[in-house]
């Protein structure tokens, strides 16, 4: 390109200066001013609400952040969800504003058929207080002062949940932003403050996220789109769904207090049970299977308990899954062991009593493995929420309950310990097998001294993280002369 720009003749150049000179003259540039800059209406940038053939005369149609549409009539102060495509639809659509011009609406209200053209509902909307509700006259500005705390909060949720579903035909109220900020931070201050113990409808993690996208919105030019609508829309209408849940402002500290306590313990939906059946799975518990299925019931139902929002509850899932995990992966790894046990049989010369409690060890041990990898294998695969709404609920109502299920969790360790029982009588028996009266003793004792030790270590690292009395166990037997020294000093 530049050789062939040089190329040119230097003649072409000065054969017409004057020339140039004289057109530049004759032609100024003209300036640009504002006007020239406006766009006209045939060259605005078109949306497919201003499609020619998006809505029928009078009618406006508006796409919702999600894709989905609906129609407004300004001049009726109407809105429709009903597809005013089809004929039938539309003559009832234009019936409701004939009907809505008969009402006086204020300036900042507006008229919602609510369920389709056949339901004919009607929600009235009140953009100016962020209220809605199906009688005309409790939502008009000047009676909004009138309702009650509950109402005004029914009120709210309607009215958000309304624009949740309808953002894009009005710009948003910057009430939404301040109340919805507010809101948020309210909840992760409680959180900072109350732990795992608050009980607010987002998480903090979700509060967190929240708040950086409301300010973000709030700080640019997009905070009028649909898409921050629809997002407040859906924020406040769970926020005042969980006031009014929670009595805000209709109760003291003390009241609120003692309210949310009762939350805090639902009452049970476990099927009741028969004495029988209690009874029978008390001694389960604690006689064949060792009081170990007491433990697994605390998991089942800390994993089942609901704070106010579902990402508590997939914490407790997720939490509940890798504990039961790791701790069948812990069993397999020691039951594996176990499983040296086989090689007793391999002794010609054992007794019957050494072979028996020999095989019942290994088989224990067979069981505790499979169980156990069956259970990992199971639990790994349906660690997400789904999963556990369907887990807790067949759990909750089967045969035995809560507790029945604990049973069949409690399976690897039980089996362990079963095996590691059977173990100890098989190498007991055959020490004790073709020896001296003498040496029978010392084996004897020495057996005894470490079951005790074994017992007493069991017996501390199950209680000691329940509170426990100065005193030990042993007061117990003399309490009743403790009772009669009081009596006796206490008349003279």
């Amino acid at each position: 390109m530049t050789s062939s720009f040089l190329a040119v003749p230097d003649t072409t150049m000065k054969a017409c200066p004057d020339t140039l000179t004289t057109n530049l003259e004759e032609k100024p540039v003209p300036e640009k001013r504002d006007a020239d800059y406006q766009v006209s209406e045939d060259d605005a940038y078109v949306s497919i609400s201003t499609l020619a053939n998006s809505a029928p005369p009078g009618w406006i149609m508006h796409v919702h952040p999600r894709g989905f549409i609906y129609w407004s009539n300004p001049r009726c102060k109407a809105i429709v969800d009903a597809d005013l495509r089809i004929p039938a639809f539309l003559e009832k659509a234009n019936q409701f504003c004939a009907h809505c011009a008969e009402l006086d609406l204020d300036e900042d209200m507006e008229a919602h058929v609510v369920g389709g053209m056949e339901a004919s509902f009607c929600l009235f909307v009140n953009h100016r207080q962020c209220v809605a509700g199906y009688e005309l006259t409790n939502v008009k500005t000047r009676h909004v002062k009138d309702m009650t705390t509950n109402g005004l909060l029914r009120a709210r949720r309607l009215y958000w949940n309304f624009i949740a579903y309808h953002p894009s035909h009005k710009p948003n109220s910057p009430h939404g932003f301040e109340e919805a900020i507010d809101a948020l931070r309210s909840y992760y201050h409680e959180y900072l403050v109350y732990g795992g113990k608050c009980i607010a409808p987002f998480s903090k993690a979700e509060c967190e996220e929240l708040l950086n996208v409301l300010h973000r919105a709030k700080d640019e030019a997009n905070s009028g789109q649909p898409a921050t609508a629809a997002l407040l829309g859906w924020l406040l209408k769970d926020v005042y769904s969980f006031r009014s849940a929670d009595r805000y402002g209709q109760v003291t500290r003390e009241e609120q207090k003692t309210y949310r306590q009762l939350l805090s313990r639902p009452p049970s939906f476990t099927p009741k049970q028969s004495p029988a059946t209690r009874l029978f799975l008390l001694f389960l518990v604690n006689i064949p299977f060792f009081g170990i299925p007491q433990t697994y019931l605390a998991y089942v139902k800390n994993a089942s308990e609901f704070r106010g929002h579902l990402q508590g509850l997939k914490q407790n899932w997720e939490t509940y899954t890798l504990q039961l995990v790791k701790e069948y992966s812990d069993f397999i790894l020691i039951v594996s062991a176990c499983l040296a046990t086989v090689g007793l049989l391999t002794i010609n010369d054992i007794g019957e009593t050494c072979r028996v409690a020999a095989i019942l060890s290994a088989f224990a041990a067979l069981g505790s493995v499979t169980v156990g990898v069956f259970f990992v294998w199971r639990h790994q695969r349906n660690a997400h929420m789904p999963a556990s709404f369907t887990y807790l609920h067949n759990a909750r109502y089967s045969a035995l309950g809560l507790s029945g299920h604990a049973l069949l969790l409690s399976l690897p360790p039980v089996l362990l310990v079963w095996s590691l029982i059977a173990f100890t009588v098989a190498a007991l028996a055959y020490a004790l097998q073709d020896i001296s009266q003498a040496s029978t003793w010392i084996i004897f004792g020495l057996f005894v001294m470490m079951l005790l030790a074994v017992m007493a270590g069991v017996y501390t690292f199950s209680t000691i993280w329940q509170w426990q009395s100065n005193e030990g166990w042993w007061a117990g037997l003399f309490h009743w002369r403790r009772n009669k020294g009081r009596a006796e000093s206490s008349s003279v």
